[in-house]
C-alpha cells in the first residue's frame, strides 16, 4: 500500500449493482439450480448489496462473509456437489446479461435470466473468492521463508540470557532511567514493514488530570495535534469518526475522537514500521500528556493488525486463538499498564477473556470475537485486503515505549498464526492462573521468587516470546515491560 492510500472497509463485493452488465454462458443455466442453492445465492445478493452500499450491520456483515464462504465451500470447485461443473469454468464475456436494475430479489427464480444472475453471481463469489485464496497462500509461504531457522538467543533453552535482559531492566528502574527501550529504526524486525509486513494502528485513551480544565485540554490538545502536522483538524470528532471517514496511512491523519468512558481518544492512521510513524506516536503521547492528559485506570489502548494474509482459512484464526489461549494470562500481565496504581490491570469489562475450544474451530463463524472481547476478529472473518484484528487487552499508555511494545506482540502474534509454528492446541494459561499457583503453594504475592520458583513462574512468558521473535532486541524488550507488570486476578 503506497503513502496515501485509503480503506473504505467496505471490502470486496458480490453483489451486483443497478445498471451493471455480468455475462455467463447458456449451458451454465442448470448448474446450481437446487432450491438450496437458490437460496443461499439470493441471501448473498441481499446482503451483499447492503455491504456495497455501506449499510450493512455488523451482523449483516458477518453472515454475508459467512454465506460467501458455504457457497465456496458447497459449490466451488473440487466440491462433492459440484466437482467438474460449468461454475467452474464461468469466464465472463461470451452472453451478457442484464441485472435486473432495482435493489431487492426477484421473487421466481424459474427465469433463465434469473438463474444465469445466479450462476454469474456465484462465479464471482468463487472468483474472489480463489484470488484471495491464492494471493493469501503466496504471502504465508513468504512469512515461513522469511523467518530465521536459528535464533540467536532462546529463552526457553537459556535461562541465563533471559535473566540478564530482566536484571538490566530492573537496574534502570532503580536507576530511574526509561525501563522499556523505544526503537525507531527497524523497531518490529520486519513485522510492521510496509512491503511484506503488516500495517497496524493504535487507539490512545485518556483522561484529563483532576484539577485541569477539561474543555480547555481538550482544545489545546486538539490544536497542537494539528500544529505538529499529525492532524488535519483542532476539533474533538464523534466516536468512530475515523472508521466512518475511512482509514489512510498519510502521517497527518491522527484523528482526536470523543468517547463516552473517557476524556478522549487519538486514533491513528494506518501505520508501519517507519522512523515516522514512531516519532509520530511519541509526539501525540507528549502533546496529551504536557496538556494534561493522562492513562488513568479506566483507559485503553487498542492495537489494530492487518489480516489480509489470513484468508478464510479456519486454522489460521484457531492458530492465532490458540496462541492467546497459551498465553492468556502472560498476555494480561503484559497488558497492565506499569504506570497502574496498585500494579493492576484495568479489568476485563472491555476486554473479556475470549472462550476458545480445546479442539479448535471447525468454521470462521464459531469463533467467539467482537468488541468488547480480549481479541475482536469481526473484522478479519471477512478476508481481503482490509481484513484485520484488534487487540483490546492492553491497557491504556501515554509511554510510547509500552505502547511500541504492545503493537510488537499484537503483530507477533498475528504473523506467527500464519507460520503455522504457535502453541500446542488445547492448552490454556488464564488470567489468574499464576497468582493462584502462588496461593495454593502459599507463597505471598509480595515475595521476590528464586532459583527453580522462578524459572517455573517465567516458563509461559518466555516460551511465548521465543515463539513471537527472533532478534535478541525484541525480546529484551518485552522482557523489559514483564519486569515492569505483574501478575493479575481473574
Amino acid at each position: 500500500m503506497g503513502s496515501g492510500s485509503r480503506i473504505d472497509h467496505q471490502h470486496h463485493l458480490v453483489a451486483t449493482t443497478a445498471g451493471t452488465t455480468i455475462t455467463a454462458p447458456d449451458e451454465a443455466i442448470d448448474a446450481l439450480g437446487s432450491l438450496e442453492a437458490q437460496q443461499l445465492i439470493g441471501e448473498l445478493l441481499r446482503l451483499g448489496t447492503r455491504v456495497s452500499e455501506n449499510a450493512a450491520t455488523d451482523e449483516e456483515a458477518t453472515e454475508f462473509y459467512r454465506l460467501r464462504q458455504q457457497l465456496q465451500d458447497d459449490f466451488g470447485p473440487g466440491s462433492e456437489d459440484h466437482p467438474d461443473g460449468p461454475v467452474a469454468q464461468l469466464g465472463g464475456s461470451d452472453a451478457a446479461v442484464s441485472v435486473p436494475s432495482q435493489r431487492g430479489l426477484p421473487t421466481d427464480w424459474s427465469s433463465a435470466d434469473d438463474r444465469a444472475v445466479q450462476r454469474a453471481a456465484a462465479q464471482q463469489v468463487l472468483d474472489e473468492v480463489a484470488a484471495e485464496h491464492q494471493a493469501a497462500s503466496a504471502l504465508q509461504e513468504q512469512a515461513r521463508e522469511e523467518w530465521p531457522e536459528n535464533e540467536a538467543v532462546s529463552y526457553t533453552d537459556d535461562f541465563g540470557a533471559f535473566q540478564r535482559d530482566y536484571e538490566a531492566a530492573r537496574e534502570r528502574a532503580e536507576r530511574g532511567e526509561q525501563v522499556v527501550p523505544y526503537m525507531l529504526e527497524n523497531a518490529t524486525g520486519g513485522l510492521g514493514a510496509r512491503e511484506g509486513g503488516r500495517g497496524f494502528g493504535v487507539e490512545i485513551e485518556f483522561d484529563i488530570e483532576p484539577g485541569v480544565d477539561r474543555r480547555e485540554a481538550i482544545a489545546n490538545i486538539g490544536r497542537e495535534l494539528r500544529d505538529a502536522g499529525l492532524s488535519r483538524s483542532a476539533r474533538q470528532h464523534s466516536y468512530h469518526s475515523q472508521q466512518s471517514a475511512g482509514y489512510t496511512d498519510e502521517p497527518n491523519a491522527w484523528r482526536l475522537e470523543q468517547d463516552c468512558t473517557v476524556a478522549g481518544e487519538l486514533v491513528s492512521p494506518i501505520l508501519y514500521d517507519e522512523p515516522q510513524s514512531w516519532q509520530n506516536l511519541a509526539t501525540a503521547c507528549e502533546i496529551i500528556e504536557r496538556n494534561g492528559g493522562r492513562a488513568s485506570f479506566g483507559t485503553g489502548g487498542h492495537v489494530h493488525v492487518g489480516m489480509h494474509d489470513f484468508d478464510h482459512d479456519v486454522a489460521n484464526h484457531t492458530r492465532l486463538m490458540q496462541t492467546y489461549a497459551a498465553h492468556e494470562d502472560v498476555l494480561y500481565r503484559l497488558a497492565q499498564n506499569p504506570a497502574s496504581e496498585g500494579n493492576r490491570h484495568r479489568g476485563t469489562r472491555w476486554c473479556r477473556p475470549n472462550p476458545v475450544p480445546s479442539q479448535g474451530y471447525s468454521a470462521i463463524s464459531q469463533i467467539e470475537s467482537y468488541h468488547g472481547m480480549a481479541v475482536n476478529l469481526s473484522g478479519a472473518r471477512r478476508g481481503g485486503q482490509s481484513a484485520h484484528g484488534e487487540f483490546r487487552l492492553w491497557d491504556g499508555s501515554l509511554n510510547p515505549s509500552v505502547i511500541q511494545t504492545q503493537v510488537k506482540l499484537s503483530l507477533g502474534m498475528a504473523a506467527a498464526a500464519v507460520r503455522d509454528d504457535t502453541a500446542v492446541p488445547g492448552t490454556r494459561m488464564q488470567l489468574g492462573s499464576h497468582r493462584e499457583q502462588r496461593r495454593q503453594a502459599g507463597v505471598g504475592q509480595r515475595r521476590r521468587l528464586s532459583g527453580d520458583d522462578w524459572r517455573t513462574t517465567t516458563a509461559n512468558f518466555r516460551q511465548m516470546v521465543d515463539s513471537l521473535f527472533r532478534r535478541p532486541e525484541d525480546k529484551a524488550q518485552a522482557t523489559a515491560l514483564f519486569q515492569q507488570t505483574r501478575w493479575q486476578r481473574h
